[in-house]
């Protein structure tokens, strides 16, 4: 995307510099139009095929790297006194000064080095002897034809040390942030794409682009490669890309496709595997998840914690009150979700999972058993981390608080990925047999209700879903004497609800329930207690 805004100047690259981006991909470098400038001119290296065993397979690989992107992308003979790319034999740091001596090079060259960050987790052997090269070069660049190291990854590489030495090779205090897009300009990049392939896509799936990427440059672009390889032969006779088949395709296959960028993981194994990630991954649990806004970190321990999420591409900070930190973007929490909470929390019941004699999953059954699995500290601690204040009654009293939504949502779901075997984003199980949409709720007010009641028709006319449940977890008082349901019109025939009433502690858990037990036929469960673990 050309924004002259986002353009920094290639020529003014004459020494190491990083650049940091929440999640790092190449296609970052076309979106702020540096391709130009540096053709004929640079090499475009990812460490993404680097490996950091030790420090000889770290230069042999970078070496491979090196020299096959030398072979397509620059011509060794009029930039070098080299004869082919095959004479960029690189096995050693020592080796990699010798080819990038001047003397060797007709024109001076920038090495753009993308995936950086993969060197935060190298052996300080692998790392020392990198920084230190860079270093040694940057100290005495006359000697040499590299004139600008341009390193890309996440906030992680800023944080990139050796332990052998006290100062880094690079010029951290002007770090280059690739920021996120705006709407606007994800609106015209896509407006731009549309004219490239002659076609239009619904103005809701931008703006959904944007709501699931935060207008992260590399996601954006992912969507719409995600468009290009498997939606644009669903175009309808308008020649437009309809929001219903956007809709179906973004649940069941974009996360997917996410987890095959090297970036994402290696964020999600980090997180799974690292000792040291478990204390950011229960912040994470406690108050982040599910939550897209701000939230003010001020304790010093869980202030290090965020900001060891930042730099693995999980949270980002907000630049002008640096104690405010929220999730990447919805991508991000749905594969912390589906990948990292269920692998480390494994609370599931301990019964097969209830289903029809024909496989389907018996919903009320399913919800009651989970939530006999829920962990009571998330909850009761969510009243005070996780809250938001309402208009029911709580203990006689107005604007309480009590756990928000995504409280019980990221709770819910893993139970589910733990339990279930089906194809899961959020709260909408899909299986063979059907596909269940779940509408959350926390201890919503009968108005609240019924724009759900109303909107989850929508949802799941998107999504031809088969069953169609409002769940409402709530702490209002009386709410087991008058439940409240929808109106008896016809118009939500398919729809069932049920209302979990629960006290602080979670100790006590009472159920109330609509639900089509026979079609055209409702059935009720009235004010029963749900035995907790």
């Amino acid at each position: 995307m050309k924004d002259k805004n986002n353009e920094p100047n290639i020529n003014n690259y004459n020494d190491l510099k990083l650049w940091k981006a929440d999640i790092a991909l190449s296609d970052n470098l076309k979106d702020i139009n540096t391709e130009e400038q540096i053709k004929n001119k640079g090499e475009d290296v990812t460490f993404e095929h680097v490996k950091i065993e030790t420090e000889e397979v770290f230069w042999v690989t970078l070496g491979s790297s090196i020299r096959r992107d030398a072979k397509n992308n620059i011509n060794i003979e009029s930039t070098s006194n080299f004869k082919s790319s095959s004479d960029l034999k690189i096995n050693s740091a020592n080796d990699f000064n010798e080819i990038f001596e001047k003397s060797n090079w007709k024109s001076n060259i920038i090495i753009l080095i993308d995936e950086f960050d993969k060197l935060y987790e190298a052996d300080e052997n692998v790392r020392s002897s990198c920084l230190e090269t860079f270093r040694g070069i940057k100290n005495s660049k006359n000697n040499y034809a590299i004139w600008s190291i341009v390193t890309i990854g996440t906030f992680s590489i800023l944080h990139i040390k050796s332990g052998k030495t006290s100062t880094s090779p690079f010029n951290v205090n002007e770090p280059f942030q690739n920021p996120n897009f705006t709407f606007n300009q994800v609106q015209f990049l896509y407006k731009e794409f549309e004219d490239d392939f002659e076609f239009t896509i619904d103005l809701e799936i931008i703006k959904d682009i944007y709501k699931w990427t935060s207008g992260h440059a590399g996601l954006v672009c992912l969507c719409g490669r995600f468009i290009l390889d498997r939606l644009i032969e669903e175009v309808d006779k308008d020649n437009k890309l309809s929001f219903v088949i956007w809709s179906k395709f973004v649940f069941r296959s974009l996360e997917n496709i996410i987890l095959d960028y090297p970036t994402f993981r290696r964020m999600i194994n980090t997180l799974n595997t690292k000792i040291v990630a478990k204390p950011a991954v229960n912040l994470l649990r406690s108050v982040f998840l599910g939550f897209f806004d701000f939230v003010n970190i001020n304790n010093a321990e869980e202030l290090k914690l965020a900001e060891f999420l930042v730099a693995e591409g999980v949270l980002i900070r907000d630049e002008r009150t640096k104690n405010n930190f929220k999730m990447s973007s919805v991508f991000v929490d749905g594969l912390i979700r589906n990948w990292v909470i269920p692998e480390l929390y494994k609370s599931r019941p301990n019964i097969p999972v209830p289903q029809t004699d024909e496989g389907s999953l018996k919903v009320l059954d399913a919800l009651t058993e989970a939530i006999r699995c829920f962990d009571k500290t998330i909850i009761c601690n969510a009243f005070n981390r996780s809250f938001k204040t309402v208009l029911v009654k709580v203990d006689g009293c107005q604007n309480k608080r009590v756990s928000r939504e995504s409280v019980y949502d990221s709770e819910l779901n893993r139970i589910l990925v733990n339990w279930i075997d089906c194809q899961r984003i959020d709260i909408v199980i899909m299986s063979q047999h059907q596909t269940v949409v779940l509408e959350l709720l926390a201890s919503a007010t009968k108005n609240e209700l019924n724009k759900h009641f109303e909107r989850v028709l929508d949802y799941a006319e998107m999504l031809s879903a088969d069953d169609i449940w409002i769940v409402n977890f709530t702490c209002e008082d009386d709410a087991t004497k008058e439940p409240h349901w929808p109106p008896n019109d016809g118009k939500f025939e398919r729809v069932n609800v049920v209302h979990f009433f629960h006290n602080q502690k979670f100790e006590n858990v009472r159920i109330n329930a609509q639900y089509i037990s026979n079609p055209g036929a409702f059935s009720y469960i009235t004010d029963q207690v749900i035995q907790l673990q």
